[in-house]
């Protein structure tokens, strides 16, 4: 009996080792210390109109009124638990402009404009000594082709197949969340706000908004259009930021419009080489 005993306990425990799951990050990671990253998702402050839902007039908040401005600052020391070493903007630094506005606000000769670039990530750089603020925003590969004569009528077409969106429920219900998240927005303070833009669910709702009009066109034109545009400017930017990480030490804040961060988080949250600080645990 304690041999038949003996042997099922043996093979039980055989059997309970040959199904153990492999974790690789026991491999891909180990003990290894790793760069960490916090992602901002932002609205434009400036409200640029460049985007295919524009806030109305009537909802749109004025960040530079002396309420705002008490709530920016106090948005400001929060994402300042943070600790960053290295700022990540939405900017082309365009003729060195971007850093000869920082250099000159450090100086006290510039006076902050409602760009959220201005407002929150001068603000930070300056209070922790940064000499740099990375601009690394990117134009997509559709932009490069269409200024090459021999692929411009390719990109062109692509274009007309799917700039005659076809409107769907689903979108109609995307329009109505925007305009409650502009009224909660108008009625809550900027940390609340900012918290509300960078939770899980905001974050996984707002990345699959990216398919909903390209994937209407009933051609495969729109899945390429979204290729070679707005997944490809982003893929850019990632390469940009991730380029200029080179210590475990690095401390990675990037500051973009929340449609960007989304996109980024899938990046950061499934990649072995960096840590992803949540937003709302600061």
């Amino acid at each position: 009996m304690k041999f038949k005993l003996i042997t099922f306990c043996l093979f039980t425990l055989v059997t309970y080792v040959s199904k153990a799951q492999i974790n690789p990050d026991s491999i891909l990671i180990e003990n290894e210390k790793q760069p960490k990253v916090l992602l901002v998702g932002t609205f434009h402050f400036a409200y640029f109109d460049q985007d295919q839902y524009k806030t109305e007039e009537l909802n749109r908040v004025n960040i530079l009124s002396e309420e705002r401005q008490k709530e920016v600052l106090e948005l400001v020391d929060y994402i300042a638990k943070f600790k960053p070493n290295k700022i990540f903007v939405e900017d082309f630094n365009k003729s060195n402009v971007l850093m000869e506005n920082y250099k000159n606000y450090q100086k006290g000769k510039y006076k902050l404009t409602a760009d959220e670039i201005d407002q929150i990530a001068f603000r930070l750089s300056d209070k922790f000594r940064l000499d740099t603020i990375y601009a690394v925003d990117s134009r997509t590969i559709a932009h490069d082709l269409f200024e090459n004569d021999s692929t411009k009528n390719y990109i062109k077409s692509l274009k007309k197949n799917v700039t005659n969106e076809k409107t769907s429920p689903t979108l109609t219900k995307y329009h109505k969340w925007y305009e409650l998240d502009d009224k909660y927005l108008l009625e809550n303070s900027l940390l609340d706000y900012f918290k509300l833009l960078n939770s899980e669910k905001y974050q996984q709702r707002g990345f699959y908004s990216m398919f909903l009009t390209s994937f209407k066109s009933e051609n495969i034109e729109g899945a390429d259009d979204l290729t070679l545009d707005l997944i490809s400017r982003n893929i850019r930017i990632l390469h940009k930021i991730t380029q200029n990480i080179i210590s475990e030490e690095d401390r990675i804040l990037i500051l973009f419009g929340s449609s960007h961060t989304e996109f980024f988080k899938v990046f950061f949250e499934t990649s072995p080489e960096y840590e992803l600080v949540n937003f709302n645990e600061l």
